[in-house]
């Protein structure tokens, strides 16, 4: 993926969420509270907010744990049997993980969720 830009960056999060929201058949949210209607909400907010600000997006910390519990839902297909499924879901962690680059660089690597759920994330 080429560099995103600040100003792509809630479309593109907007099109994985629906992407990977039209995979499940539960509401992530409820298996993930990190990953709820509102934190999702309150994400894709911050993003719109910080393509329209001159320093760019910054996300707080509970909308970084948002970012990764949505990160992991598309890690979670990579083990698929289905390729281009596997592959799709690829896509979409690597979009994510542009965003999180871009809006999160003080952290190098996913926060840890120990919470144990049905679908491992």
């Amino acid at each position: 993926m080429a560099a995103l830009r600040p100003s792509d960056a809630a479309r593109i999060f907007r099109d994985a969420v629906a992407a990977l929201s039209e995979r499940l058949s539960s509401d992530y949210g409820e298996l993930v509270p990190d990953a709820s209607a509102e934190r999702t909400s309150a994400l894709l907010d911050r993003l719109e907010a910080g393509a329209e600000s001159t320093r760019g997006i910054r996300l707080a910390d509970d909308q970084v744990e948002t970012l990764d519990a949505w990160i992991r839902l598309a890690d979670n297909a990579v083990l698929n049997d289905d390729t281009r499924e596997a592959a799709a879901r690829k896509r979409i962690g690597d979009d994510l993980r542009a965003i999180r680059a871009l809006a999160a660089p003080r952290f190098d690597r996913l926060l840890e969720d120990d919470r144990e759920t049905e679908l491992g994330a």
